[in-house]
């Protein structure tokens, strides 16, 4: 089985407060997204077949054009744009 896994921890001062798990592999039994959120209530949300990964790409690429012509020449990660958004870009 081939297998990816990332973990991104959102910290709060020294408390942990939001904890991402990303695993994709090929030949799991089953697919979906799950969000939890603990509080009052708990949220629990299963997305059975999950969101698909090409959609959301090619989104995030389009809503960024008008970000990356507008931006500075040179190399550029995330951390050096503007929000990206196809409303409010500039």
């Amino acid at each position: 089985m081939v297998k990816v896994i990332h973990l991104g921890l959102g910290p709060l001062g020294q408390k942990e407060i939001i904890t991402l798990q990303f695993r994709a592999a090929v030949g799991e039994p089953e697919s979906y997204d799950r969000i939890e959120i603990k509080g009052m209530p708990d949220i629990v949300s299963t997305i059975a077949g999950g969101i698909n990964g090409d959609i959301a790409t090619c989104a995030i690429t389009i809503n960024a054009v008008r970000s990356i012509v507008n931006s500075k020449p040179g190399l550029r990660t995330m951390i050096d744009m503007h929000p990206i958004g196809f409303y409010g870009a500039v």
